[in-house]
């Protein structure tokens, strides 16, 4: 996003609420398994789960407009 963007312009997935519960389900989860993890690492995690979502999120938009302008066979 841009540095002009205004915080009340950002979408949701830059959320800092959104991100810092991904990053506290990671680390909770970790923590039960009996995991430690290095510093900065669960809000990697978190992080590359956001983008991963989105980007999966995006092909799944593509491929449902490809298909919504094809015929039906």
């Amino acid at each position: 996003m841009s540095d002009t963007t205004t915080p009340l312009a950002k979408a949701a997935i830059q959320s800092l609420t959104l991100r810092s519960a991904a990053v506290i389900a990671i680390a909770a989860a970790a923590n039960r398994m009996g995991i430690v993890l290095p510093d900065g690492a669960a809000q990697e995690i978190a992080n590359s789960l956001i983008d991963l979502v989105v980007t999966l999120g995006l092909i799944g938009v593509a491929v449902g407009r490809t298909r919504a302008n094809t015929p039906i066979t």
